[in-house]
């Protein structure tokens, strides 16, 4: 049976969440379709190491800068064109408006839309998101939240399916580190301003000087925040304390994740917010903050607990909340119980991926 023809459409291939689940599924999605994966940017080869020959070949790269995007797009989208595809899928705002114009060439088309995120960061993401919405047979969204988001700028009018952002299994025990007094907590994600990076440092420095022996690592690829968050560590002496440990491929991520108590991730917007999902799949206690998708699938003080970063005095409760649980073996090792509880059988992105799609061919 001849396989239908799919091309998938993101920005670079990267350490984040959107990149790392489109590795994920890679195999599956070559098994099922005849795959073609459209880059709009670089392909960080550690990304994609180990997928096989045949499946790498899958990949096309159109690596022009962003202030030519104008004058590029129209040859991407022939080169689409020309592939003749069943299905497409953009992801991400850049894939949007070429997702629109391959869309308006091939009228016979099933052209998906894949929404990450429940705000627009600027105005070509609004602007290019809303044209695809508009334009799309179909929308995936990686949450309910954002789900839920996208039928606020639709009113309703387009066919929405949530996709499981679990990139694997849950582990079938708890593997991680046990609680000992020496308190590590880890953060994983972009050094990016909307992840509030420095009031993770205060959240440290808060716990050590209420005696609490705790620690930080941060792994995560720099997006612009680094070097002043560096210089924030360093100005409070914290440096032997919190550490950059860099990126981390799917093997050292897993390591870091046994290694570790608790995630600490106080954004200001998320989608689904992968790493806190993936963190209490094994069993780590996670003090965030209830945005996006995190708020449907954690409760306070039963499965993380939920940090309040906008008003001073509910910011002091939080802390005192994140205190009580580090001071106390007993209560994180409740919480941590009951978050790797209510994973345990989750559905993973590649299978969920797959699903929907060939629900749509």
């Amino acid at each position: 049976m001849e396989k239908a023809r799919l091309v998938y459409v993101l920005h670079d291939i990267q350490v984040g969440g959107v990149e790392v689940a489109l590795i994920s599924a890679i195999p599956t999605l070559y098994r099922n379709f005849d795959l073609n994966v459209i880059v709009l940017g670089k392909i960080d080869n550690r990304m994609v190491a180990n997928l096989s020959d045949e499946q790498k070949s899958c990949f096309k790269t159109f690596n022009y800068p962003l202030i030519t995007y104008p004058a590029t797009l129209p040859g991407i989208a022939y080169y689409i064109v020309r592939l003749r595809p069943k299905i497409l899928v953009s992801s991400l705002w850049r894939a949007s408006l070429l997702g629109v114009m391959v869309k308006k060439s091939l009228p016979g088309l099933t052209f998906i839309s894949f929404v990450h995120s429940t705000t627009f960061f600027h105005k070509l993401d609004k602007l290019f998101t809303k044209a695809a919405l508009r334009n799309a047979d179909h929308v995936f969204t990686d949450s309910t939240a954002t789900s839920q988001f996208v039928q606020k700028e639709l009113h309703g009018s387009t066919d929405v399916t949530v996709i499981s952002f679990f990139i694997q299994k849950s582990p079938d025990e708890k593997v991680n580190a046990p609680h000992t007094g020496d308190v590590r907590f880890m953060f994983l994600g972009r050094m990016n301003k909307v992840k509030n990076l420095t009031l993770t440092v205060d959240t440290i420095m808060k716990l050590r000087s209420r005696g609490l022996n705790v620690s930080l690592d941060l792994y995560g690829p720099d997006d612009g925040m680094l070097k002043n968050l560096q210089q924030y560590i360093e100005q409070n002496q914290l440096g032997p304390i919190i550490k950059y440990k860099g990126e981390v491929n799917a093997d050292q991520k897993a390591a870091a994740f046994n290694e570790h108590h608790f995630l600490i991730q106080l954004s200001s917007h998320e989608g689904m917010a992968m790493s806190v999902a993936e963190a209490m799949q094994r069993g780590l206690v996670c003090f965030t903050t209830p945005v996006g998708e995190i708020k449907n699938y954690a409760d306070d003080m039963r499965t993380a607990v939920f940090a309040n970063i906008w008003e001073d005095a509910e910011w002091e409760k939080s802390i005192d909340k994140i205190a009580d649980v580090v001071a106390d073996p007993a209560k994180y090792e409740q919480i941590s119980t009951n978050c790797f509880r209510q994973f345990q059988n989750v559905e993973t992105y590649s299978t969920s991926l797959s699903n929907a799609i060939s629900t749509h061919v």
